[in-house]
């Protein structure tokens, strides 16, 4: 067992571990691994845990884990995979010979699948079996991309009951469909490891015995001559499928011969083949097929006969999507009915651009709000509810004619811009503008009040340090406690304020997780908040008010507290934030050393008139950037109705003069 994953189980930091190796000579030694990267005992390590009366938290996964490095090898668990059987106890070995170490991993698997559910459990064996590098080779469709998958299935008629994956991996896609009711499942892989871990998922999770192949369907198809009622498939985009390998004539490429560096409209190509007529193909795609000039001629024939029906662009950042697939796409496509008229619209969605994509805070992608509109709109689509199925700034329904260009792009993202609703786009103008206004109002009003100073000697006063005042009582200088432990429930975790809230000017954000026997740090009005990085042009300071009352103190942020009969927090606010100790070094970020930061000895009476200038400069800034903001605002939504056709310039707009300076504006 690792370090990391030592830490993992004890719920404490990776740190916390090789101080334990430094500072205690009994630590276990190392027994394999690297130098950097060593290799430890696990019952050695609970042993030495247990003299010092720390218990190791219940990881099934990861005891299971560390059963199968130290007890069987790659080879061992991918034989061991392949063969194995459900069993009432969970699963058994096919081989009659089993050792006392695989009846061990079985135990182990058995109670992990329980605990985490047998997904989770096989996974963690597929994964030795692949060499231990989790990642390396494999590719993992998340669980909630694949469940919208199997539901942009419905509503097919009857439903659908036979389904193939011809790239399974893991059987994601399989599981999604059959607890859609699908009851015949097929699917390939060419991975030996994926193709028995997709058997028994599938299984294990459905109770529908699939029929699972290996080998690689583009060039060797296990099913041929199979008709479903769907294929549900992410196929692994790659830059060179050796097209030379596949006859010219092959059936499959009724809408043309894919180049070799053109695997994913292979793929296209390779499910339609396998519907029946009016049959529904849900794939997840890289987004450059849309537009990759050498895939133009075959978009366009599957446009003209029918088949495509939908691009919908994904936003980035997905949970738990791989590397190679940061910018995907689902296509749905339906073989064509000879005896039905041909399609003549197809649908398109850009969720990147929408409001179901933001998060309002961190890098997470909120996926409901994503999930349910692509299923809305999809829905209406294929309902034929055109106009319900077209959103501002999300779908649009375009008629295959209009697609039908040079290009033959088919990228959601600029045909979804230009298709806006005048209506809406001007009274977003006429909101915008408004904004921009009262903003401006209040920047010229604060600008006036700043001006109320007047000009003295140079002033000469005594200072102390926030660390002498704190030593005196007149300040306390807070910072919240980092929690031990390294998972949480949501159920668990308390809104927080952050040092990117602080500079940002933003609302808490944060989330952190509060020990049982301890307390936290709460702010309170008037506490003085300051970013433990200073960010150039990012603010400074915060005081807090009744939107931040009660909040917990997040990460990267210092509290100040003053002792109100003493100092006023925003005089002391004015000088922490007016020193730039790393402005003449042109550096990005300045660590702020508030302890050092000197403060003047002066009347309270005297502080409020300087607390009360600071408080105006503040909100001097502050309606500096709301400005700013106003004039993007303005400027985005003004562009595009412009641009789209859906606002035009009053006649009276243009002067003379502007129209004969090339550059615009006047000189």
């Amino acid at each position: 067992m690792t370090a990391t994953e030592i830490s993992k189980l004890v719920g404490v930091t990776r740190a916390t571990v090789s101080n334990w190796r430094k500072r205690h000579e009994d630590f276990p030694k190392p027994v394999g691994g690297t130098e950097f990267r060593p290799v430890f005992d696990w019952n050695a390590v609970q042993a030495w845990l247990a003299d010092r009366g720390q218990d190791a938290t219940d990881a099934p996964i990861l005891s299971l884990q560390t059963e199968l490095r130290s007890a069987l090898s790659s080879d061992d668990a991918r034989i061991l995979l392949a063969g194995l059987k459900p069993s009432d106890s969970g699963w058994v070995s096919s081989d009659p010979a089993t050792t006392d170490a695989v009846s061990g991993v079985l135990k182990t698997l058995a109670h992990a699948a329980e605990v985490e559910g047998p997904r989770a459990a096989l996974q963690a064996l597929a994964d030795h079996a692949h060499g231990g590098e989790q990642n390396v080779g494999l590719y993992r469709t998340p669980e909630l991309v694949a469940a919208l998958m199997a539901e942009l299935l419905e509503p097919l008629q009857a439903g659908p009951t036979r389904v193939l994956d011809p790239a399974c991996g893991g059987g994601s896609l399989l599981v999604a469909a059959a607890e859609r009711g699908a009851t015949e499942l097929y699917g390939q892989d060419i991975s030996e490891t994926q193709a028995a871990l997709a058997r028994l998922v599938v299984q294990a999770e459905t109770e529908v015995d699939a029929d699972i192949a290996t080998g690689d369907s583009l060039h060797d198809d296990a099913f041929p001559g199979l008709e479903v009622d769907a294929v549900l498939s992410s196929p692994l985009s790659v830059r060179d499928w050796a097209a030379d390998r596949v006859h010219i004539d092959d059936p499959r490429w009724a809408y043309g011969t894919p180049g070799r560096m053109d695997s994913d409209l292979a793929w296209v190509q390779h499910a339609l083949a396998h519907l029946r007529p009016r049959g529904r193909a849900v794939l997840l795609l890289p987004a450059h097929v849309a537009s990759k000039a050498s895939g133009r001629r075959i978009r366009g024939a599957l446009l003209r006969a029918g088949a495509l029906r939908a691009v919908i662009t994904l936003p980035p950042r997905l949970p738990q999507l791989l590397w190679a697939r940061l910018n995907p796409q689902i296509w749905i496509l339906e073989k064509p009915d000879p005896d039905a008229a041909v399609a003549d619209s197809v649908l398109l969605v850009d969720t990147a651009a929408g409001e179901a994509a933001q998060s309002g805070a961190g890098d997470a992608v909120d996926w409901p709000p994503v999930a349910e509109t692509v299923r809305r709109v999809w829905s209406a689509f294929v309902e034929g509810r055109a106009a319900q199925a077209e959103e501002p700034n999300v779908s649009t329904v375009v008629r295959v004619v209009d697609l039908l260009d040079e290009e033959v792009d088919l990228t959601p993202g600029p045909r979804v811009r230009l298709a806006i609703d005048p209506e809406i786009v001007a009274d977003e103008a006429d909101t915008a503008l408004s904004r921009l206004r009262a903003t401006v109002a209040e920047l010229a009003d604060a600008s006036e009040a700043v001006g109320q100073v007047r000009q003295i000697s140079g002033a000469t006063w005594r200072t102390a340090t926030l660390s002498d005042l704190a030593s005196g009582g007149a300040v306390r200088i807070l910072r919240a406690q980092p929690s031990r432990s390294t998972a949480s429930d949501d159920e668990d975790l308390r809104l927080a304020i952050t040092g990117r809230d602080i500079a940002t000017g933003g609302p808490a954000s944060g989330k952190i997780k509060v020990e049982p026997d301890s307390l936290a740090v709460e702010v309170e009005i008037g506490d003085v908040l300051v970013p433990t990085v200073r960010v150039p042009r990012g603010q400074a300071f915060r005081i807090g008010g009744p939107e931040e009352e009660g909040i917990a103190l997040g990460p990267n942020v210092q509290l100040v507290r003053t002792d109100p009969q003493r100092l006023d927090p925003w005089f002391v606010a004015g000088f922490i934030g007016g020193i730039d100790e790393g402005s003449s070094l042109g550096t990005t970020a300045i660590h702020s050393a508030l302890h050092r930061t000197r403060i003047p000895l002066l009347p309270l009476a005297q502080q409020q008139r300087y607390g009360e200038a600071f408080r105006r400069l503040h909100q001097l800034r502050a309606a500096l950037a709301q400005a700013g903001e106003a004039v993007d605002q303005v400027a985005e939504v003004m562009t595009t109705g412009l641009v789209a056709g859906a606002l035009e310039p009053t006649a009276g707009s243009a002067t003379h003069e502007d129209i004969g300076n090339p550059r615009g504006g006047s000189e």
